[in-house]
């Protein structure tokens, strides 16, 4: 931080100095032009033309010879925006190694391997922000997830393993959309210029849409889970716990639809009903456990972290509404 004293000229206007190395180090020079707006309480000067600044980080691979912290390391580059991530080692890198990279990179989408050496691998992402509509892919993420929790009730109810397999495997691919929506919005939070091309009105937005992402992630990711659990169940299910949890799924997903509805069309009272269904869940979910509770074998287990996960999608669901809300109450 400079603290500089405003100066003003014989006309009256104002003008203040900048640091010399402020100017060079974003590559400005005499002549240059620059916009400057008044944005809440604060004057923001830019410049017209932003050369664009690649970002890298460097992975030490001698601190996480563990797989998943690998692909935890890889995965959190790629999330806060970094273009270039090197994945850097004292010595020759072993196999095993190389193909955790390339495990972690398959997760990403947008990134490629640029160079690959003994002991190093660079990647890139090739992610151009312009490109991407954030209100569209939230919107294709919701509708994914629900897709994968409508197949896992429906592999659930008719045991059909092969459904729900299908269902697992697709909410597992969305965990791709999840991180590229993260990437795009927290890039959106941090540049004003990548608010402008994904056409992101103000900074207020794109926190909404980091909440609003995150609390998506959450609902697919229990959505996954529930096509996880179907798919281990090879017994018949008494009739009335089945019921149970159709009615319980049908209004888990219809409160995820108005959520989403009310976040969109920042509806307060939409969302106001979403959290009023809540209590219908509970009382459906404390039914199902107790059906769940006469099941005498192992197959106990599976159906109970079902109808857990389904309780934790309107969960979501309702913390989803809070973000409509917050978003109609920011402004």
């Amino acid at each position: 931080m400079e603290i500089r004293k405003l100066q003003t000229t014989s006309g009256g206007t104002y003008i203040l100095t900048i640091p010399k190395d402020w100017i060079e180090s974003i590559g400005l020079s005499k002549g240059d032009l620059v916009s400057v707006e008044l944005e809440d309480n604060s004057i923001v000067i830019s410049p017209t033309k932003v050369k664009p600044v690649s970002q890298t980080r460097s992975i030490e691979l001698e601190q996480f010879k563990d797989e998943k912290l690998l692909e935890l390391c890889i995965t959190a580059s790629y999330i806060q925006g970094h273009d270039i991530t090197e994945i850097v080692s004292s010595s020759k890198i072993p196999p095993d190694q190389k193909r955790w990279v390339r495990q972690a990179v398959e997760g990403l989408i947008g990134v490629e391997i640029a160079e690959d050496y003994a002991d190093k691998v660079v990647l890139q992402n090739l992610i151009d922000t312009s490109k991407f509509d954030i209100a569209r892919l939230l919107e294709k993420f919701s509708l994914t997830s629900k897709a994968v929790f409508q197949d896992a009730i429906k592999a659930l109810v008719s045991k059909d393993l092969s459904l729900a397999q299908d269902a697992f495997e697709r909410g597992q691919e969305s965990t791709k959309l999840y991180r590229l929506l993260m990437r795009l919005s927290l890039q959106a939070v941090k540049s004003r210029k990548v608010r402008e091309e994904m056409k992101i009105s103000d900074l207020t937005d794109a926190v909404i849409n980091v909440i609003a992402t995150r609390e998506l992630g959450r609902i697919a990711y229990y959505a996954m889970r529930i096509a996880q659990h179907a798919g281990e169940i090879q017994r018949d299910l008494d009739s009335e716990l089945v019921s149970t949890i159709q009615k319980m799924s049908r209004v888990t997903i219809d409160m995820q639809e108005q959520s989403f509805l009310s976040l969109v069309k920042r509806d307060l009272v939409q969302a106001s009903s979403i959290i009023d269904k809540m209590a219908s869940v509970r009382r459906l979910y404390e039914s199902a456990q107790l059906l769940v509770q006469k099941i005498p074998d192992k197959q106990c287990l599976p159906i109970s972290l079902i109808v857990r996960d389904i309780r934790a999608v309107a969960g979501y669901t309702v913390a989803l509404a809070d973000v409509a809300v917050l978003s109609i109450f920011a402004r």
